[in-house]
């Protein structure tokens, strides 16, 4: 065989092998975006869109469900993983491929309903003895990273709110939606308020910089083809009425983002 020959079949190998790579796909716990149903399968409204992107692309890998610190370093020691629903931030937008944005997220700090406190600032929140945050999310490395020393980490929201509930935090981060959905599912969690909105930010479809070139793109094209096609759209409606309808709650949408 020639040599030219012989580069190009390589060439076609490695293609017809990136194009045929099934990522890990890797969510957690923060719904109405992706949650656990009693039976251990995986809803949300990123969940559906998820799905929908597995069907364009014939991919049958199941989805994983994990604490957000082990997703996350679990992205570090795996190239071929695709997370959701992670937020763009200037620290993190070098490591990562972003494939299709999801939704908005707000960034805030929930008090027991009958606190007095009034929060309006950083300055605020830095006087509190102990504030409840999820472990790897967002909101901590905000925090984190402004010199915060009072911040008990868990694992899930849903411990934040029974830390909360048993005066273990003074307070903690999240936004409603996700609240919402973990205290309809505990009844034994006492009422919270909004204090503070600290920012929002776009949330989205990754993968690491070092995953395969070929497996980027596939995922890519089908994410264009979904928007193109109004399926993505159609997904945030059927979403937006869904939530109305189980919290009463009015969701925003922007074409087929939410704003949580």
């Amino acid at each position: 065989m020639k040599q030219g020959s012989l580069l190009c079949t390589l060439l076609f190998c490695g293609l017809v092998q990136a194009a045929s790579l099934e990522p890990r796909i890797i969510t957690v716990e923060e719904p109405p975006a992706s949650f656990a149903l009693p039976d251990g399968q995986t809803d949300g409204f990123v969940v559906d869109i998820v799905k929908a992107l597995q069907r364009q692309l014939k991919d049958s890998t199941s989805i994983e469900l994990l604490p957000e610190g082990r997703a996350m370093l679990t992205a570090q020691q795996e190239p071929n993983v695709l997370l959701f629903s992670f937020s763009r931030t200037a620290e993190r937008e070098n490591l990562y491929h972003w494939l299709l944005p999801v939704l908005q997220k707000r960034w805030q700090i929930y008090l027991p309903a009958q606190s007095q406190r009034q929060l309006q600032s950083l300055a605020d929140l830095r006087k509190l003895n102990a504030i409840g945050v999820v472990r790897g999310d967002v909101r901590e490395a905000y925090l984190l990273q402004r010199g915060f020393t009072n911040l008990v980490a868990v694992t899930s929201h849903q411990q934040n709110l029974q830390m909360l509930n048993s005066g273990r935090v003074d307070a903690i981060a999240g936004d409603s939606l996700e609240l919402a959905y973990q205290l309809r599912q505990s009844s034994q969690t006492a009422p919270i308020k909004l204090a503070l909105t600290l920012r929002s930010s776009t949330v989205y479809l990754i993968m690491p910089k070092n995953a395969e070139a070929g497996l980027v793109q596939r995922w890519q094209h089908a994410a264009k083809a979904l928007q193109q096609s109004g399926e993505l759209e159609q997904i945030a409606v059927q979403w937006q009425q869904r939530i109305q309808q189980e919290l009463q709650i009015n969701v925003q949408r922007d074409g087929h983002l939410l704003l949580f």
